[in-house]
């Protein structure tokens, strides 16, 4: 709505154009203005130039990629097809060397594999061989950059656990806040997996941490959580983030302090299922948020959702430093690709109807 009044011409507004959320010349903000025209930001990565981890930099790009689903069904295709062939030769009958048994009947099997056009670069054997998801990727990218965390055998959600758990809180301390935003929800990288396999890795399940399930998910002590619905009896409201100080099994209770004035909320068993953990949440979510430290999973993995008006609203939420993890390819095609969906709505042109050509009072 606001937006249509603003393109009618007839509305009276401000453009705020003073940075007060970084330095003037922070690299965040060049490299958000290049985005937001459409430039591709040439964004350093540590694992080119080490020193900046320590030189000031606000803004890097650690290249790494994910098996994407296409992928995935290729690589589980070539290790089915060696696997039955293996077994064949192991168990073949004397009349027919291309066939094995399976409870007493005779499986033929296919003596060749169709290789999709796009895979014909791979070799089938180096797949089968491969025993990490790693090595197994590496066998099927076309071209691998040569800063990516793959040579170190780290992958994208790798690179984003180390971020969290080790790198970060080694060179900007341990007390920064740390929030990653993700363009999706599904996917390797999207929210859901990466708040369980940081809850896994940053606060795992141990003795005197306590912890409760509801639904599918598990909160514990000392999880980030945000709220995800307006609830005036609670006074909470949806995208409120905070951290859970205390939990009772017997009652099915928790206390969460929300930032960022430590206001402290009691939550009932019917009132938890409006909380969801959030060490990562959607770029969506964060819409006016600030946090010290953004990391932005950006991947060709997450093609639906990759536009230079998400990306540009994710990079200008950190306030002190902020991590793209992912591949130059999938943010060159976000930076190019505009978000073009538009309402369909009459109000621009109604305003600037009933205003006769002129704003009235």
């Amino acid at each position: 709505m606001l937006k249509d009044l603003i393109a009618s011409g007839k509305i009276p507004c401000f453009r705020l154009t003073e940075i007060f959320r970084q330095a003037q010349a922070s690299r965040i903000i060049s490299y958000a203005h290049q985005i937001n025209s459409g430039q591709m930001p040439a964004i350093d990565s540590p694992f080119n130039k080490p020193e900046i981890w320590r030189n000031g930099t606000d803004c890097f790009f650690i290249d790494s990629d994910e098996v994407t689903g296409e992928q995935i069904r290729f690589i589980t295709q070539i290790k089915r097809f060696y696997d039955i062939r293996t077994d064949a030769l192991e168990y073949a009958s004397g009349e027919d060397p291309y066939a094995f048994r399976v409870h007493e009947q005779v499986v033929p099997y296919e003596t060749e594999i169709t290789i999709p056009q796009k895979f014909r670069h791979v070799d089938p054997e180096t797949v089968y061989r491969s025993e990490t998801r790693v090595e197994e990727l590496m066998a099927v990218l076309k071209k691998v950059h040569p800063w990516s965390s793959l040579h170190y055998n780290l992958s994208a959600v790798d690179i984003v656990r180390k971020l969290y758990t080790e790198w970060i809180p080694k060179y900007f301390g341990n007390r920064c806040e740390i929030q990653i935003l993700s363009p999706m929800t599904r996917g390797s990288m999207g929210t859901l997996s990466i708040n369980q396999m940081i809850q896994e890795t940053a606060n795992p399940a141990k003795e005197g941490i306590c912890q409760l399930k509801v639904g599918e998910r598990i909160f514990r002590q000392g999880d980030r959580v945000i709220h995800r619905r307006n609830n005036y009896n609670l006074g909470v409201f949806n995208g409120d983030i905070g951290i859970i100080r205390e939990i009772d099994n017997r009652e099915l209770t928790c206390t969460v302090s929300f930032f960022p004035d430590g206001r402290t909320v009691f939550y009932q068993k019917e009132d938890i299922v409006e909380l969801d953990l959030a060490y990562a949440i959607t770029i969506h979510k964060s819409q006016g948020s600030e946090f010290e430290i953004v990391i932005i999973p950006v991947l060709t993995q997450h093609f639906k959702m990759l536009f230079r008006n998400l990306i540009y609203t994710g990079l200008t939420r950190a306030r002190k430093c902020a991590f793209f993890v992912g591949t130059r390819k999938a943010l060159a095609m976000a930076v190019k690709n505009q978000d073009t969906s538009q309402w369909q709505t009459a109000l621009k042109e109604l305003v600037m109807e009933l205003s006769g050509g002129e704003w009235r009072n």
